[in-house]
């Protein structure tokens, strides 16, 4: 995702399937699927930060996140011998926390105001690897707190999907299977998610060029 010179939002494509899961994760896998508790914990302490700031993404508090979090691992341990030799464990696990997450939203706590600080520049923005150049951290992490902030103005419902679509790159298909929603509904969401966030990032700037201050002499 990033702003153009002529101030839009370009959200990025879809991102290519993400390559097969490593052989230690595998290992772990199995071996947590036998109840070996160690295997489990490593599995936790790979994964549960990518689940915190999941849910503080798509709405929740620290507080709030931190127990979904707990909650999720919690189902991931209940039915983790359920789970297919083959397939990603890293999508299973996403679908547990997503359902949780969506849960805890349902009841309605209020979220609290996530700083760029709180969940760091490049895992907000679903950016990856850091980018070599500092100018272009910067620049990144300047957008993610900006993107962060403009969320406020979503619906809830805009910002799950938002979040799950440009932040963390699933296809419409997945986010509507684990919403239960149609795939033309995830997309106008989303459509109008992105509409809504151009409009909110590049307003400011429209205003001080339509202004008589703004303009050159």
């Amino acid at each position: 995702m990033s702003i153009s010179k002529t101030g839009t939002l370009d959200v990025a494509p879809p991102a290519a399937p993400a390559p097969a899961e490593s052989l230690e994760v595998t290992a772990l896998v199995d071996r947590a699927k036998t109840g070996d508790a160690l295997a489990f914990e490593e599995l936790m302490r790979l994964y549960e930060r990518r689940v915190i700031v999941l849910g503080m993404q798509m709405g929740l508090s620290r507080d709030d996140a931190l127990d979904t979090c707990q909650e999720t691992f919690i189902k991931v341990f209940r039915y983790i011998g359920r789970f297919r030799s083959g397939e990603s464990f890293f999508k299973w696990l996403y679908r547990i926390a997503i359902h949780s997450i969506y849960d805890q939203l349902k009841k309605g706590r209020a979220a609290d105001m996530v700083s760029i600080e709180d969940i760091g520049p490049e895992e907000s923005a679903g950016l990856g690897p850091p980018p070599p150049s500092l100018d272009r951290r910067v620049e990144a992490a300047d957008l993610a707190s900006k993107i962060l902030a403009g969320m406020a103005c979503l619906t809830r419902r805009e910002r799950v999907i938002f979040a799950l679509r440009d932040l963390h790159e699933m296809s419409t298909q997945e986010i509507g299977a684990v919403l239960h929603l149609s795939q033309i509904t995830v997309r106008r969401h989303c459509a109008s998610a992105r509409q809504k966030l151009r409009d909110r990032l590049f307003a400011s700037g429209s205003e001080r060029s339509a202004s008589p201050e703004g303009r050159s002499r």
